[in-house]
């Protein structure tokens, strides 16, 4: 090799290391601390855009039940009562007895008989509650005539809240429980007991003279999540049951998700700042909590004569 050809080669060397880049460990740290704020900046926002999801699913499930709702009213001209307990409220057992269900509520000193839902029973002696009564509307016709009671009825269920499934009673503090062994479907929804009475009365449409856009029909219910556990019943008995503060509210609060709440007979959601309602027209809105409660008092009579703004709601 000649000298100068050698010396070529050694430059050509020189210049394939100088344009080896590598990372300083200053610029390593500078690169590590902006992505960990873009991902500070993007994760509210992903959070939010998964809630406003959820919410839109929610709001959906509200509207398939108002529709369920208009549907039992096109036919019956009256709303599904909530049922109530009769002689023939009777289940078989996981161990193959015929049980009544109930719940000895410590609070109240009192024990409550529950009625079941009944395919057999027609919408003005129906023992079962509301949300049973519209399940064939809702493509639910096979766990409406074989009482399916342990299969989560997801239209009932707030993605937002996302419930562990239920699982079989066991008492609490708050009270005793039979559900016969059995795991019943619960739901986040609950009707407004204005209109969704209890056995033997049923509310009649014409009977809204407040007009279908002015009453709230269904609503998402309080939640306190050391109460309302998978295996308690207290204030949320489950869909095939009748006769229960568990799917009914008539309280005048709106409460979000937490411990410590006051969830008795009140309405709420893990939504933030208010809940979702359906009204008599089959229309959702949403309400915020810090609605004042004599307009939320004129919005669950349905004959009150009172008639509110729609400025009250947001979609």
């Amino acid at each position: 090799m000649s000298l100068s050809s050698f010396i070529g080669a050694q430059r050509n060397r020189k210049s394939s290391i100088s344009n080896r880049h590598g990372f300083t460990l200053i610029e390593l740290l500078v690169s590590i601390a902006i992505i960990s704020i873009l991902i500070g900046l993007l994760l509210p926002a992903v959070q939010a855009a998964r809630e406003a999801a959820r919410r839109a699913t929610c709001s959906n499930n509200l509207k398939q039940q108002g529709l369920g709702l208009q549907m039992f009213i096109n036919l019956h001209n009256r709303f599904p009562g909530n049922g109530g307990h009769t002689r023939d409220s009777v289940i078989k057992s996981a161990s193959g007895e015929m049980i009544v269900i109930q719940t000895e509520d410590f609070d109240a000193g009192q024990n409550f008989k529950w009625g079941i839902g009944n395919p057999q029973r027609g919408p003005k002696n129906q023992t079962g509650c509301w949300a049973y009564s519209i399940l064939p509307n809702l493509e639910q016709s096979a766990a409406y005539e074989q009482i399916v009671i342990d299969a989560p009825l997801k239209i009932f269920l707030c993605p937002s809240r996302s419930r562990p499934d239920p699982a079989p009673t066991a008492n609490d503090e708050n009270g005793n429980y039979e559900s016969g062994g059995l795991t019943w479907s619960r739901t986040d929804y609950a009707a407004n007991s204005k209109i969704a009475r209890k056995y033997p009365r049923t509310f009649r449409v014409a009977g809204v003279t407040d007009g279908l856009s002015q009453t709230y029909a269904i609503g998402e219910k309080a939640y306190d999540r050391s109460v309302q556990i998978p295996t308690s019943w207290y204030w949320d008995e489950p869909i095939f049951s009748g006769g229960s503060k568990g799917t009914v509210r008539s309280g005048l609060r709106i409460a979000g998700d937490g411990v410590g709440i006051s969830y008795k007979n009140n309405w709420g959601s893990a939504h933030k700042q208010g809940a979702l309602f359906s009204l008599c027209d089959g229309s959702v809105k949403f309400v915020p909590g810090s609605i004042d409660w004599k307009v939320m008092r004129a919005l669950l009579s349905p004959s009150g004569g009172e008639v509110e703004s729609n400025e009250l709601f947001s979609n």
